[in-house]
């Protein structure tokens, strides 16, 4: 016979090694993959809240024409044209 074969008998021999347990980097892997689920499923909660997708049309609703004017700038509260409070 040849002498290829010679060194089957010896791995054979050999205990087999079980796998590893679980250990704190694997329950810390499916802790982080759990709150990453809970996260996006409380973000799907959320947008739900601004109604139907897609959220960025909002169906007639116009910006305001009118700005707030601090009272402190003297103002009785709004300006007309934007802007007109810079110059």
């Amino acid at each position: 016979m040849s002498q290829q074969n010679s060194a089957g008998p010896e791995l054979a021999s050999t205990p087999i090694e079980q796998k590893p347990r679980a250990n704190i980097y694997t329950m810390m892997l499916v802790l982080s993959f759990f709150a990453i689920v809970v996260a996006c499923i409380v973000l799907w909660l959320e947008l739900k809240t601004y109604g139907e997708y897609p959220w960025w049309e909002t169906k007639g609703i116009a910006p305001p024409t009118t700005w707030l004017m601090p009272a402190e700038t003297g103002g009785d509260g709004f300006v007309t044209t934007p802007g007109s409070w810079l110059a």
